[in-house]
């Protein structure tokens, strides 16, 4: 659990202007602070099982599509994101895994996570373009 968590602080990190977006992480000022908030080791743990939960549904091509795309489809509820922050979890995804797997991270391995990862990321981004494509119902 820790290395996910180093993965998605490492996002913050690298990519600080992402805590705006997120209205419980805007008064995180220091890294010690992002290395220690509760708030964002959750949302960590949220990310990581969305990968996770991706992942797992690749059996199931619909099921996958479905459950990626509609998770991509709720961040309009985020305040100013954009389909193209998706993007910026790769790498912290990958140095994650490395983490994680050690001696067992071969090339091999590494060319199926990208892979992985980025099929992953292709349908959150899918997902939240066809959801603001949607015309809104009004009612009559």
């Amino acid at each position: 659990m820790a290395e996910k968590i180093t993965g998605q602080n490492r996002l913050f990190e690298e990519n600080e202007d992402l805590l705006q977006l997120f209205e419980k992480f805007q008064e995180i000022g220091s890294k010690h602070e992002l290395t220690t908030s509760a708030e964002l080791a959750e949302h960590a743990t949220k990310v990581m099982h969305t990968l996770d939960e991706g992942i797992k549904s690749l059996g199931d091509v619909n099921a996958f599509f479905a459950y990626v795309r509609h998770v991509g489809a709720t961040h309009h509820q985020v305040p100013g994101f954009k389909a193209e922050y998706f993007w910026k979890i790769e790498q912290p995804f990958l140095e994650a895994a490395k983490t994680t797997l050690g001696d067992r991270y071969t090339d091999n391995i590494e060319n199926i996570y990208i892979l992985t990862i980025r099929f992953i990321l292709e349908n959150l981004v899918i997902g939240y373009e066809e959801s603001s494509q949607k015309p809104v119902k009004t009612q009559t």
